[in-house]
């Protein structure tokens, strides 16, 4: 007898991680579902709370995103207090540790952790996921904790140790822009993600005592989960917590791509860019140059594409006179991500 599929699916982003279990049995909106901190929000909080008390950290674990942390980070070696990290972990904060010891962080060998450690220094663990963590917190809640599979979703700049975060990311996105790239195909098994992704990498490493699992950017992620299963062509705004993306999907390939940071666009600002950019006229350089990453189409946008907004700070479009809708898989719009991450999950291993 076949095992039904039972997943579990991590969208890792700045504020929020946001956390769904697939049982196809069981009523979607009745699904187990949790909308957590971060780890980055709960690393910057630990790092905060050892600055407050004087001690010196030390930060070991894999690479992950950095955002707070890295806040929390330079606020700690400001005050004067001493930061020391492993490799992997050191990389949280930039792509070149030179770089990162220059912010006045020590770089320290594995063997050289535990000695740092009875010298009164707090241990930080770094990583985009806590897996026993969540695992004991499900069985607290009754929920059984054998799966079938995983997956993961987080926002990766890629590995550019020389050059912009930003210019290097958005080539990823052009790239598969000009391939016409299916959108099944931005997902990866967890030893198919590109060596560049560092990050996801590491967040798919973190799941290895889980069978199967499938990593993604967390763009296509919004996208795939947005569509749903009966739309192929479709505009997706997810105006997330720190980045904002919006895609164009024609016969279920990506056709076009914006991504610009949050914190600069207010409804109209937003509203103004994606008609520009859905028109062909908004230059990627003007987009790069205000502070965001850019934008790119693969043609002609049809007239009248739906467009699906998700994401937390979605209200930017909530007055819109554009053809806007809210959508809400598993009953939850926070659910997107991980909704497209079972999607991509379930016709890869066909279950």
């Amino acid at each position: 007898m076949t095992t039904p599929p039972r997943l579990l699916a991590l969208d890792v982003g700045t504020g929020t991680t946001d956390i769904l279990l697939f049982e196809p049995d069981r009523h979607p909106e009745n699904s187990v579902k949790l909308v957590v901190p971060s780890r980055t929000q709960v690393v910057a909080g630990q790092i905060r709370e050892a600055t407050r008390r004087g001690l010196p950290v030390v930060f070991a674990g894999p690479t992950m995103g950095g955002g707070p942390s890295t806040k929390a980070m330079l606020a700690h070696v400001a005050a004067g207090l001493a930061f020391s990290a492993t490799d992997s972990a050191a990389l949280t904060f930039a792509d070149s540790l030179a770089e990162v010891s220059e912010q006045g962080v020590r770089i320290c060998a594995g063997d050289e952790v535990r000695p740092l450690l009875r010298a009164d220094a707090v241990e930080v663990r770094s990583g985009d996921v806590d897996l026993p963590g969540l695992l004991r917190a499900l069985a607290e809640l009754g929920v059984p904790t054998r799966f079938t599979g995983g997956c993961i979703a987080a926002q990766d700049h890629g590995f550019n140790p020389s050059g912009s975060n930003r210019v290097f990311r958005f080539e990823i996105w052009e790239r598969a822009l000009a391939a016409r790239t299916p959108l099944e195909e931005l997902f990866y098994a967890a030893d198919e993600v590109p060596p560049e992704l560092t990050r996801l990498r590491a967040a798919a490493a973190e799941l290895a005592a889980l069978p199967r699992v499938t990593a993604a950017d967390t763009g296509p992620a919004a996208l795939l989960g947005a569509l749903g299963d009966d739309t192929a062509d479709a505009v997706l705004v997810n105006a997330g917590n720190c980045h904002t993306i919006c895609a164009v999907a024609l016969d279920g390939r990506l056709a076009g791509i914006y991504e610009d940071h949050t914190n600069r666009l207010d409804g109209a600002t937003l509203e103004t860019y994606v008609r520009r950019f859905l028109a062909g006229e908004l230059p990627s350089a003007e987009v790069r140059q205000a502070g965001g990453h850019g934008a790119a189409l693969g043609g002609p946008v049809p007239a009248g594409l739906p467009v699906l907004v998700t994401g937390p700070h979605r209200e930017l479009l909530s007055g819109s006179s554009l053809p806007v809708s809210f959508p809400a898989p598993f009953g939850d719009m926070m659910m997107t991500g991980p909704a497209g991450l079972i999607a991509a999950h379930r016709r890869r291993y066909r279950d």
